[in-house]
C-alpha cells in the first residue's frame, strides 16, 4: 500500500553525511543547523550527528556571540 514511499527515502551514511557538510562549509564559510540541513536536504538530526562527531574530531568550530558569550550553533572549518 505505502511501500512507494519507503522506496524513496534512502539512508546515508554517516560518513557520506560528513564528507557533504565539510565541501558545504568549505565553499559557504559559516552555516547554521538548519542551513546546513536545507542544503544537503537531510534531517536536522542527522546533520547535528554530523556536526557533533565533527566537533569531537576537531574539524569544526562553533562562534560564539560577543556579547552574551553563548554558543550560536553556526559551525564552520577549523583553519
Amino acid at each position: 500500500m505505502y511501500w512507494y514511499y519507503y522506496a524513496d527515502m534512502v539512508r546515508k551514511p554517516i560518513t557520506q553525511t560528513i564528507e557533504e557538510i565539510k565541501k558545504l562549509l568549505e565553499k559557504e564559510g559559516e552555516l547554521s543547523v538548519r542551513q546546513i540541513s536545507l542544503k544537503i536536504k537531510s534531517q536536522w538530526r542527522t546533520i547535528k550527528k554530523g556536526l557533533d562527531t565533527m566537533l569531537v574530531l576537531g574539524l569544526v568550530k562553533e562562534r560564539k556571540n560577543d556579547k552574551t558569550e553563548r554558543v550560536e550553533r553556526l559551525f564552520s572549518l577549523k583553519k
